[in-house]
């Protein structure tokens, strides 16, 4: 639609020119003079012109520029205005985040097994590579019906060779997923897309194989409360022995401590002065004295 207002608004502005020059000189055969009227005229030629030679880049977008004679140029266009030649034609693409999810993928173990995936991908096409989305796909609707959704199964299916099922659905979950998308990067770059991330939102691999997967977990729990118990038990069996031995080399000590002689000078301080009998019907003396030869 610019280009052909640009076009009528050329030729009306040369048809102008023309036709006031005619009746200004139709007298006059050897000589050609602009007038105002004419030279008015060269205002709807100015613009035609310009139309044609101004484009216009939205926001959140890139620009591809095609031309009948160079073809698709790698130079992208940032939002905001340029200059062209009439010859160039501008083509948008939008450079947000886009998303696409994807039910039913289907991926196959190493073991043989098939786990159905429902996947989430972001991505966003990179403004300098631009020029491969447009010679590739044209639009951004056929990117991403056409390979957006495939490079991500080839991703998972090759990731998923390496794994066991069990593996897949417990504990190396985040490990294949960081896998698949390593390589959802590269795919994606090759055509002019930086990938953003991947997500599984659901796995069914079958009830027979996700009550196995069920029963291993119980298995695993039960071995690893009775692990602690264990780790608990000797824990309480340590500290016991240790508070013994601290106990026993505390006594030796004490023993070791109490010589005569320390014996003696307890018994003296403890002493009131006054001898006690000791013993039975015989009243024998206990004779302090002796203690302190």
């Amino acid at each position: 639609m610019k280009l052909l207002i640009s076009i009528i608004l050329i030729v009306v502005a040369i048809a102008i020119i023309i036709g006031l020059g005619i009746v200004e000189n139709e007298d006059r055969i050897n000589t050609f003079e602009l007038n105002k009227r004419q030279l008015l005229a060269i205002i709807p030629l100015l613009v035609g012109l310009g139309m044609n030679c101004i484009t216009f880049v939205s926001a959140n977008t890139v620009g591809v520029k095609y031309s009948a004679f160079s073809g698709t140029s790698k130079e992208t266009l940032n939002e905001g205005l340029h200059f062209k030649t009439p010859f160039d034609k501008i083509y948008e693409i939008d450079t947000t985040v886009q998303e696409r999810s994807v039910k039913d993928v289907m991926v196959q173990t190493n073991d043989a097994q098939f786990l159905t995936m429902n996947i989430n991908v972001k991505y966003q096409v990179t403004t300098k590579d631009a020029f491969k989305v447009y010679k590739g796909y044209k639009t951004l609707d056929t990117l991403n019906k056409n390979i957006i959704a495939n490079y991500a199964q080839q991703a998972l299916s090759e990731v998923c060779t390496q794994y066991n099922i069990i593996d897949i659905l417990g504990d190396k979950r985040n490990e294949v997923l960081a896998k698949a998308s390593e390589l959802l990067k590269e795919k994606y770059a090759n055509e002019g897309v930086t990938f953003k991330s991947l997500t599984v939102k659901d796995m069914d691999a079958g009830d027979e194989i996700e009550k196995a997967i069920k029963d291993e977990a119980v298995a695993k729990k039960e071995v690893e409360t009775a692990e602690q118990k264990k780790q608990k038990a000797q824990k309480e069996a340590e500290t016991k022995l240790i508070e013994a031995q601290g106990e026993a080399e505390a006594n030796a000590a004490k023993s070791t401590q109490l010589t005569d002689q320390i014996l003696k000078e307890k018994i003296i301080e403890k002493w009131d002065g006054k001898l006690s009998k000791v013993g039975g019907s015989n009243g024998t003396m206990f004779d302090i004295s002796s203690l302190l030869d």
